[in-house]
């Protein structure tokens, strides 16, 4: 499947062989932070047409197995601009490409390549699943000669430049993907129906929230919004896809603009989807720190 959209729209010191990234300096923590908006992008993004749906009565299990039909394909490519829009309108804008394939084991490998603004273009990371162990994070940055590994530990927090803090990020890369999440009622959003699904985190969790609500539409099992509230059960953020965003391309719902509000600090994150791609494999060598530090390879085969 392929879709594609017209254009209207950290500092690192050396150690050894690693990398470590450097909290006050959010520049790196923007742009390496994109390829995980994309993994959200790719399960909030797509939604089947053609997909058999449950009834206004579903339960959560039939919900969750709809939504599951609408995961992209084994391997594909994305293309998508960030734009960080500060409180007094200020935009820091970039923009990138992403390469993701599955194994057998459904394992993925992820590759990020910024093309935008100049003075990070040509930066690329590769992230690496393990089945036994936190994924593995590859960089290469146009300033230094080698692909380097990049320790993980200290990408903690907030994502700097953006709405969006690594919690976020983890939650909209499988939003249904939680032990506890309940169907807790029926909304309306836009004048259409959607299931209500609410996860409220543990004590062990640690989470920045005290629950999180997720909309999902009823005629495309597709999640349209999603409210993340803090500990005063005040509503912080909230990630939304407007249904005039949604377009219908072959056999997927595929919203063109995600918009995330921090409603506390008055700012927004907005990313548009320019092309989306999607196939049943693509070449594993395309996913090794070699290839990192090649040229992106060329666009798909249509």
């Amino acid at each position: 499947m392929r879709i594609e959209f017209g254009h209207d729209r950290c500092r690192w010191t050396g150690r050894g062989k690693h990398l470590v990234a450097q909290r006050p300096r959010g520049d790196f923590l923007l742009r390496g932070c994109l390829h995980r908006v994309a993994c959200c992008i790719a399960f909030f993004a797509v939604g089947s047409a053609t997909a058999v749906q449950p009834g206004p009565n579903a339960t959560l299990a039939e919900i969750e197995a709809c939504a599951m039909n609408n995961l992209p394909d084994a391997a594909g490519v994305i293309e998508f601009s960030v734009d960080a829009v500060d409180r007094s309108g200020e935009v820091t804008a970039s923009r990138a490409q992403i390469r993701w394939r599955r194994d057998e084991d459904e394992l993925s490998r992820i590759v990020l390549r910024v093309s935008e603004p100049a003075a990070t273009a040509g930066t690329a990371l590769l992230i690496i699943d393990r089945a036994s162990d936190q994924p593995e994070f590859f960089v290469r940055l146009p300033e230094l000669p080698k692909v380097k590994r990049v320790r993980t530990k200290r990408l903690r927090g907030p994502v700097l430049g953006t709405d969006f803090s690594y919690e976020d990020l983890d939650r909209l890369r499988e939003p249904l993907d939680r032990a506890d999440l309940e169907l807790v009622g029926v909304s309306l959003i836009e004048g259409r129906l959607a299931w209500l699904l609410e996860t409220i985190p543990g004590d062990d969790d640690g989470s920045q929230y005290s629950r999180v609500l997720t909309y999902v539409d009823q005629d495309h099992c597709l999640p349209v919004q999603i409210d993340l509230f803090e500990g005063d059960d005040r509503l912080r953020k909230r990630l939304r896809a407007s249904m005039d965003e949604i377009r219908v391309v072959d056999s997927a719902h595929l919203p063109h603009v995600f918009v995330m509000e921090d409603l506390r600090r008055k700012t927004r994150t907005v990313v548009r989807i320019e092309y989306f791609e999607t196939t049943s494999d693509l070449p594993a060598e395309q996913f090794t720190k070699r290839a990192l530090a090649q040229p992106a390879p060329a666009a798909l085969a249509h």
